[in-house]
């Protein structure tokens, strides 16, 4: 398969996929979206990948939305579909995307903007250069937030710090990201990439089985107030990975 907007590769058990489309500062257009998409269901259908990182080159990871892009033609009504309405697709757009893929780090060494930021929120784990910036310019604008943002930033930073970031239209340093639970690591911006695949490494030399249960407890039960919910799922994510444990040994013991 072959990409105008990005790029693909493998390095062992991870797949880095990374934009580059530096005249346009990487933002989202269709095109650009529908690669990006079309490379983490590649991934996600390998089976020699087991986690994948997400990254950049030039000084930024990702300008927002690209405006002067067109839009894309629906081949089932005709219709015409800008970007928003592309990657927030109910059931089938970015979050669910990232919901049901394999693992992913996101690896920013320069700016992250707008959308560029919200991205990146549905992701595992998210690593920052020392020099890069998250910025949430949505309201000077005259837009608002998006792409789950009002759901997921909360998650990740809190409600009240959430809530201050989006009404004044913050732009964050590395540190202050990290500080406030945005991104969870920063490292020289020449070793994010190193460091992201080390991380994606580690990710993927873990069972499958318990990761995808892990991720989907974090995901269910993350916002759960009920004790017997959330204790619930724990339990038959448990039983789930013994009878899967069981299978395999007699599977061998049939050998």
């Amino acid at each position: 398969m072959t990409y105008e907007h990005i790029r693909y590769e493998k390095r062992g058990a991870v797949a880095v996929i990374t934009y580059d489309k530096q005249e346009r500062r990487n933002a989202w257009s269709p095109p650009l979206y529908r690669e990006t998409e079309r490379a983490i269901e590649s991934a996600n259908e390998d089976e020699e990948v087991g986690a994948i990182v997400l990254t950049h080159e030039g000084p930024i990871f990702c300008a927002g939305t690209d405006f002067k892009a067109g839009p894309e033609v629906d081949p089932d009504t005709g219709g015409k579909l800008n970007i928003a309405q592309i990657c927030m697709m109910q059931d089938k757009g970015w979050i669910h995307l990232l919901v049901r893929s394999k693992p992913m780090v996101g690896a920013v060494h320069g700016a992250a903007i707008g959308l560029g930021v919200t991205q990146l929120l549905p992701m595992d784990i998210r690593i920052g250069g020392e020099g890069s910036t998250w910025s949430f310019p949505f309201l000077s604008l005259g837009y608002m937030p998006e792409l789950g943002c009002t759901a997921l930033l909360p998650r990740l930073v809190g409600y009240g710090r959430a809530l201050d970031i989006c009404l004044t239209s913050q732009k964050l340093s590395a540190t202050e990201a990290k500080e406030i639970g945005l991104i969870s690591r920063v490292v020289p911006d020449d070793r994010v990439i190193d460091e992201a695949i080390a991380v994606a490494e580690k990710l993927a030399s873990v069972p499958k089985l318990q990761m995808r249960l892990t991720r989907g407890l974090f995901q269910a039960n993350a916002l759960e107030t009920d004790a017997n919910a959330y204790l619930q799922r724990e339990t038959d994510a448990f039983i789930e990975m013994l009878r899967a444990a069981k299978r395999a040994r007699e599977a061998d013991g049939n050998k």
